[in-house]
Order: structure tokens, then sequence, then C-alpha cells
């Protein structure tokens, strides 16, 4: 598996409160991708992706660590587990610092074993499958736009220009508790996956997205140049990708950590 992440300010924002994570899984098991988009300013936001995606990734790959059954039953418990543990970290800052009564975040976790792979996510940020059919969206937003829409109350395209398009349904640290959505799927020939915040999507059309997944680079060169033509389109927002293909003979890197960063 050929792996790697970019993240970037954008052009608008005075810190990038994105953070990402990817790495081999321990003894060549599979791959974890980690991606949270926080909210909250005073630098809440960057706080809470930061806690969500360690505290995260540290419970997962502990409760792996021993555990030989990868059963969709034990994979799925042990990333609820995981994501619960992330929202009583963000949530225990919140109560401590009065600043951070808004601090919140997003959390899109894409798990890679043995020819599957799954996914969980609180709030906009999302997953993409790439192949010879074109780009496929494999999560749904946890937003206000997104129900409306499920309505049939908004067009898709009035929900891209809503003033509330921003608002989620659900987030890590907000609520004593968070629904999270599971997936469990199957590899097909020839897919590579997305994992972005609403800086990228929200910036490039479906359509360039689908050129630079589909065109043949290695995920470091996937992923740097659409963080670029984000940028270079004027991005309003931190924008953040993790880009993964099925390429055993060009591996990018096995491990990166980037957090959040100021101008």
């Amino acid at each position: 598996m050929d792996i790697f992440g970019v993240t970037d300010i954008g052009c608008v924002r005075k810190q990038n409160e994105d953070c990402i994570h990817w790495q081999a899984l321990p003894h060549e098991r599979g791959h974890l991708a980690v991606l949270a988009d926080g909210m909250g300013g005073y630098g809440g936001g960057a706080l809470a992706s930061k806690l969500a995606v360690e505290y995260f990734t540290k419970c997962l790959l502990s409760s792996m660590e021993f555990q030989q059954d990868v059963s969709n039953d034990i994979m799925l418990k042990m990333m609820a587990e995981a994501g619960a543990l992330a929202n009583n970290a963000v949530r225990q800052e919140r109560n401590n610092h009065p600043d951070f009564q808004k601090m919140g975040t997003t959390l899109i976790a894409m798990l890679v074993l043995d020819g599957n792979y799954w996914l969980m996510h609180a709030g906009d940020s999302r997953c993409y499958s790439a192949n010879q059919d074109g780009l496929q969206a494999l999560t749904r937003d946890h937003s206000l736009v997104q129900e409306l829409v499920d309505k049939g109350s908004l067009t898709e395209k009035e929900a891209e220009r809503a003033p509330f398009r921003n608002m989620l349904t659900r987030a890590v640290g907000p609520d004593r508790a968070v629904q999270f959505s599971f997936a469990k799927h199957h590899f097909h020939p020839g897919e590579s996956w997305l994992l972005c915040s609403d800086g990228l999507y929200n910036t490039l059309p479906p359509e360039v997205i689908d050129h630079w997944m589909q065109s043949g680079l290695s995920a470091q060169e996937t992923a740097t140049a659409l963080v670029r033509e984000s940028v270079r389109h004027n991005a309003q927002d931190n924008v953040s990708v993790i880009v993964l293909k099925q390429d055993a003979t060009n591996r990018s890197k096995h491990y990166g950590h980037i957090g959040a960063t100021g101008r």
C-alpha cells in the first residue's frame, strides 16, 4: 500500500486546525489513516483535532496489539471504543478551559486489513473511492445541509451555497457521546482512496479531484497535487488529504503525523 498525507493552512485562515496521521500497522498487518478538522477558535480547534487523532490512534493500536480476531464485530467494537476515548479527551479539555467551550472536531478513520477496509466518521470530513468508474463518496456528511438534502428540502446545488453549510450535526467533543457512522468494504482491483477535510471538496470540483486520483502518480505526488490545486484556487479553509493507493512497489512513506500550525 502506498499512502501519504498533506495539510495546508489555505489562503484565508490564520491557523491550521486540521490534524492527520497515517502509518503501517505493526508486523505489516495493514494500514491506518486518521484525519480530523478542528473547530472552536482561540486554538481550541487545533487542540481538539490533535487530541482526537492521538487518542483514537493510541487506543486502537493498543487494542489491536494482541487481537488476532479481525471479524467485523471485533473491528467495529475496537474502533468505537477508540472514538469514545477521543471524544472524552476533547470533552475533558473543554471542561477544563473556559476559552475552549466551543471546541470540537470532525474525525474520520480508515483501517486497512486483510483485503478489507473499515471506515468510521463523525462530521463532514469525507472518504472517496476512485476507480475506472470515477469518484464515489463512501461517507455521508453529518451536517444540517445534508439532512435537508436527504429530506428533499434542498438540492445539492443549493446546499453548496447555503450559508449554514458548515453546521455539523455530529462531531467529537460537543456531546457526552458521539454517534459515529461505520462501514466495511472489500478491495476492488485498481481502487484508490482519499480522506479529506471540507477545505478540499469545497474548493475543487469532483472532476478535478478524480483527475488527480486517476493520474497514475504516487500517493505523495497525488496528495501534494490536490492540496496545491486547492491553494491555487484560493482555498478558504484549511486543506488536508490522505491518499491511499494499491501499489506495493511505490511506497511514499509508511508513517506520518502532521498537526496544527499557524502563519
